[in-house]
């Protein structure tokens, strides 16, 4: 029995640092979950104030009638606000340059093509910064 004394102590030592190890990884693992969940929030407020100034930027365009030379627009939402600039290239289109900036700091940049009268789409780029 006397070389038996010894052995509790290390297997004590053992669970416990395996013990810690796991719970060290979930709060890791936890930490990195927030992380992405305010990401995508934040993409998603990106999101919505780009919808947001396209439409307004369509209503701007469709108000405007005769579009013969640049124009620009600046709109504030609850949550950004959008920078936009646009010129007729055609008869039937005006291309239009929005920078959206949400009060949280993303910042979204996009270029699109109105087709006159429908104002519809036509052709869209974006750039992520």
């Amino acid at each position: 029995m006397g070389r038996q004394d010894g052995v509790i102590f290390p297997l004590v030592a053992v669970v416990a640092l395996l013990l810690a190890f796991f719970m060290t990884n979930a709060a890791l693992l936890y930490e990195a979950e927030q992380q992405a969940a305010h990401a995508v929030r934040q993409a998603a407020e990106a999101d919505e104030l780009v919808q947001m100034a396209v439409f307004d930027v369509k209503e701007q365009i469709a108000a405007t009638a005769a579009v013969t030379t640049k124009q620009e627009g600046k709109w504030t939402y609850p949550r950004g606000e959008a920078v936009c600039r646009w010129q007729k290239e055609t008869e039937a289109s005006v291309r239009v340059f929005l920078t959206v900036r949400s009060a949280a700091g993303l910042q979204r940049t996009v270029a699109f093509t109105v087709a006159l009268p429908s104002l519809d789409i036509t052709e869209w780029t974006e750039q992520n910064g």
